[in-house]
């Protein structure tokens, strides 16, 4: 590429041509990824019970004070 594209500019026309292949693209993309799927169906992968889960714990420490160095134990 022998000369720079920043002074360069796209009309309106080039521009509208330009996103109208872009989007062309997406909604092609769009009907192949999901042509596999089907309406109306839902995978269950997993049924987990709310009750009987551990209770969730934490270690506080503590916050050295200013001018004070760091307790170690």
């Amino acid at each position: 590429m022998g000369k720079s594209m920043k002074a360069k500019k796209i009309n309106n026309n080039a521009l509208e041509l330009i996103m109208r292949d872009v989007l062309h693209g997406m909604a092609d993309f769009t009907r192949d990824a999901s042509c596999g799927s089907q309406l109306g169906n839902l995978e269950i992968v997993a049924v987990e019970s709310p009750y009987g889960q551990g209770q969730e714990t934490a270690r506080i420490l503590p916050f050295p004070a200013a001018g004070k160095a760091p307790v170690k134990k």
